[in-house]
């Protein structure tokens, strides 16, 4: 779209949101957190990856030191306290500091149109919300000014607004600003990018509801990567022209009112000015649906690639406990976690396994075909000893929140009272801020308080699971979970390094065993990611550039942290007999080959790579996840790929 644009002598910024971002792989030029100019023939096109922390901190230069003058005077903290907890709570907003990043360089750059190259769903929906966690600051600030004003009417009988009280109204402006921006279809416009698959239909549906749900209007879905008509008969070609019929004709009774069109499948993956060039024609042409639907009659409804015989690799021994499957959105992680999850449960029958989804945007019950809610269940049809679970993080947080709350409250009445039971100290504004530190908690501490909930039970009484097997959400943010509990337990400390100046008033009451035992839950976790014999993760791909590239910049990642990778998993692997797919095929292959070089482990030494065949329809349902999983094959064994 945005080569499009440019050609058409539009100024143009594309910007990537994207906690793993590929957008400079597929312009193939490096690209940072400044925009870098993109090569047109005409117009101006700059592209740009945002760097979270970095946007954060342009956003905060100017303003960190009014907010630490707010919270000296407004609390009885002092300025270390407040310096290290903004420190630690606000490098987490990267959905935030991402729409403000963008809103700053479209200002600054005068362009006709900015273009957003979104995270996945279910982060991209928590992006739409953040203007909501700007203004939920500034109301902590707020409560903090608040105790500022009645000493300074005290003293001087009245209260005049001063730069602070400005600045607390700015920062609400700019909240309700975004929040208007987003919902304004004269100024900003939805495309949902989809591929004609099952999950991905669904995954769609339910994200038309999210954005339906926040007053947001979708209008246009692009169906991405349609199979051309084949020139000569293909039994993957026709399997495949199938399987998109059937979705399509879902899509489009899902999505009545909104325009559905067409984007076909390439020869090459579409990398380059050139390539994408082609790409954004398309899209400006317009084609629908309908039309590529009706082309040609199906001739085939299933196809498999064939494999050769030869024994299935497992992740994870008798002593795993934690066993997580992670990568770029769209490559299968939710389908390869659930085959893993039931081959396991059949090679433990002891072992009590857990299917759990961490992904915002939930597909586990997509993959099994069975109903799957946010408490732990067994399957219909499925193993005793395999539960599945959707996480549903927003509870969980709000539910330790409102155990924090209540002890909160709890402490503050007994710093009210002395121990004769006459008045003591009046913390009425103090009571309020201590509750506003919850909305200063780092973004993503809602998954990870789930997350703990679930690990903490692997330690707990007889009935728990002995094994979770985990679908992550996309590459960036599946990092962030793991990285998230060393901040957040610092976090936490910092919160009890506050509480402990009152301990001599009123000591910690409930207040600080509950901090406490979130900080040694959290060390737990931490020990538990990092030992190879409990915990592996198990990084899954395609065998093309783009998710080839995110996975080698991923492993970097998983080895700097210290995290346990067994094998490289690609998926959805082997193609057809026609010219498109012998080529697609080749080309797979030399990707396979650079997936091997990028594979290096923890110890330094070259992983396996772990290849799972292409099946058409994708594996859906108990029994055909169990025969597609036992085909998996390594790479060099005797069990290798087949076409």
């Amino acid at each position: 779209m945005g080569v499009a644009a440019s050609a058409r002598g539009s100024r143009v910024l594309v910007v990537s949101t994207d906690p793993a971002p590929s957008l400079g792989d597929a312009f193939r030029r490096p690209l940072g957190p400044h925009p870098e100019t993109i090569p047109t023939r005409r117009g101006l096109l700059h592209a740009v990856e945002i760097d979270a922390p970095a946007a954060l901190e342009t956003w905060l230069k100017g303003r960190r030191a009014v907010l630490e003058r707010i919270a000296l005077r407004g609390t009885w903290l002092d300025a270390s306290d407040i310096s290290r907890l903004l420190h630690l709570s606000l490098p987490g907003i990267d959905e935030l500091a991402a729409l403000v990043e963008i809103r700053r360089l479209a200002a600054i750059r005068a362009y006709d149109l900015v273009i957003v190259d979104t995270a996945p769903t279910g982060h991209t929906v928590r992006m739409l919300d953040t203007p909501n966690t700007l203004i939920a600051l500034a109301r902590v600030f707020d409560s903090m000014q608040a105790k500022h004003r009645v000493v300074v009417e005290a003293l001087r009988g009245r209260w005049s607004p001063d730069a602070e009280d400005a600045f607390i109204e700015q920062m609400t402006d700019e909240g309700r600003e975004l929040a208007r921006l987003i919902r304004d279809p004269a100024r900003v416009k939805f495309s949902w990018v989809t591929l004609p698959e099952k999950m991905a239909v669904e995954e769609t549906s339910d994200a038309h509801a999210e954005l339906s749900a926040r007053g947001i209007e979708l209008r246009h879905v692009i169906v991405n990567r349609l199979t051309p008509i084949p020139l000569r008969p293909c039994a993957w070609c026709d399997a495949r022209r199938a399987a998109e019929a059937v979705s399509l004709t879902v899509l489009r009774g899902r999505l009545p009112d909104v325009r559905v069109t067409a984007l076909a499948d390439r020869d090459a993956e579409p990398r380059g000015v050139r390539a994408l060039g082609s790409v954004g024609a398309e899209l400006d042409a317009g084609a629908a649906v309908a039309e590529r639907g009706s082309a040609r009659r199906r001739t085939a409804s299933t196809f498999r690639v064939a494999v050769t015989p030869g024994a299935a690799p497992m992740p994870g021994t008798a002593d795993t406990r934690l066993l997580l499957f992670g990568g770029k959105g769209g490559v299968g992680k939710t389908t390869c976690a659930a085959g893993a999850a039931l081959a396991l449960s059949g090679r433990f029958p002891d072992r009590r396994v857990l299917l759990l989804s961490t992904d915002p945007a939930h597909s586990l019950a997509d993959a099994l075909g069975a109903a799957v809610s946010a408490t732990a269940a067994t399957i219909e049809g499925g193993p005793a000893n395999l539960t599945a679970r959707e996480l549903d993080a927003a509870q969980a947080f709000r539910e330790a929140r409102d155990r924090y709350a209540t002890a909160i409250d709890e402490w503050f009445d007994r710093l009210s009272r002395d121990q004769s039971g006459s008045v003591g100290i009046d913390a009425t504004y103090d009571r309020r801020v201590m509750h506003g530190l919850m909305d200063l908690a780092p973004p993503g501490i809602d998954e990870l308080t789930a997350v703990m909930e679930v690990t903490e039970t692997l330690d707990g009484p007889a009935g728990r699971p002995d094994l979770i097997v985990m679908d992550t959400a996309p590459s960036g943010h599946a990092l962030r979970l793991l990285e998230m509990p060393a901040l957040v337990q610092d976090w936490s400390r910092a919160l009890m390094s506050i509480l402990l100046k009152y301990q001599p008033v009123a000591g910690v009451g409930d207040l600080g065993p509950a901090l406490l035992r979130m900080s040694q839950s959290l060390g737990r976790l931490r020990t538990l990611l990092t030992d190879p014999v409990r915990t592996s993760f198990v990084a899954v791909t395609r065998a093309a550039a783009l998710p080839r590239e995110e996975t080698g910049r991923l492993l970097l990642r998983l080895r700097a942290m210290h995290v346990d990778v067994p094998f490289i998993l690609v998926n959805a692997v082997g193609r057809g007999t026609c010219r498109r797919c012998r080529a697609a095929s080749t080309e797979e292959a030399r990707e396979l080959v650079r997936i091997e070089r990028v594979s290096v482990g923890a110890s330094g030494h070259r992983l396996p790579v772990v290849v799972a065949p292409a099946e058409l329809p994708p594996p859906h349902g108990l029994r055909a996840l169990r025969r597609w999983q036992s085909s998996w094959r390594a790479r060099g064994a005797a069990g290798s790929i087949g076409r």
